[in-house]
C-alpha cells in the first residue's frame, strides 16, 4: 500500500469521485451458453486505433470471472432513462429478485453475447489486455462492432450515488444581431 493511499478514507473517495457523473450500462458476457451481467459506470474510451474500451470489474465480482478470460466476448449496453429498473436488477440492488422484463438481442459479430434490446447503444468486444488494477480488474476490450438506436437519445445518469436524467435547458435568448463568439 502506498503512504498515499493509507491517509485517504474509502467513503470519502467514494463519495467525492461519485460527483463525476457518469452514464450507466450493463455488461454481458457468456460462459458455457448462459449469459451474465452486470451494471458497470467504470467504463471509458481509450484509443481510437486499434478501437479499444475499457471496463474495470471488482475481484470480488462473479463477473470478473467471465471478463479477465483471453479473447473472451462481451457487450457494454449503454442504458436508456426507462431502464433504471435493468440497471438495478444487473446491480443486484436488494430487493430486486426478479428480472424486470428485458429481451436480448443476437449479436453473431459478438461471439455469443447479445446486446440488450431497448438501450442506447452497444458495443460488442473482445478482450485485448486484463490488468490489475488494486481490488479491481482494469480490462481492455478491443471493440468489433457498434450498435447505434434510432430516435431520441435520453442516458441513465449515475451522479452522488443517485440515478439523474438528462434535462435540456434552454439557452437565454441573444437578439439575432449579437456576435455570439465576442
Amino acid at each position: 500500500m502506498s503512504a498515499l493511499s493509507s491517509r485517504v478514507d474509502t467513503l470519502a473517495y467514494r463519495k467525492t469521485i461519485g460527483l463525476f457523473a457518469t452514464g450507466v450500462t450493463v455488461i454481458l458476457a457468456e460462459r458455457d451458453g448462459q449469459i451474465h451481467g452486470m451494471t458497470a459506470n467504470s467504463v471509458t474510451s481509450v484509443s481510437l486505433e486499434p478501437t479499444l474500451v475499457l471496463v474495470c470489474p471488482s475481484k470480488q465480482a462473479n463477473m470478473a470471472r467471465y471478463l479477465t478470460t483471453p479473447d473472451a466476448f462481451f457487450t457494454i449496453n449503454i442504458l436508456s432513462e426507462e431502464q433504471e429498473l435493468l440497471s438495478n436488477y444487473f446491480a443486484r440492488w436488494r430487493g430486486q429478485d426478479e428480472p424486470p422484463a428485458y429481451r436480448l438481442i443476437p449479436w453473431p459479430s459478438a461471439g455469443n453475447v447479445p446486446r440488450l434490446d431497448g438501450c442506447l447503444g452497444a458495443l460488442a468486444c473482445q478482450v485485448y489486455r486484463v490488468y490489475e488494477g488494486g481490488d479491481h480488474w482494469i480490462v481492455v476490450g478491443e471493440v468489433l462492432d457498434l450498435y447505434r438506436s434510432e430516435g431520441p437519445h435520453r442516458p441513465l445518469l449515475f451522479f452522488a450515488g443517485e440515478y439523474h436524467q438528462l434535462r435540456r435547458q434552454e439557452p437565454e435568448h441573444v437578439p439575432p444581431s449579437a456576435d455570439p463568439y465576442r
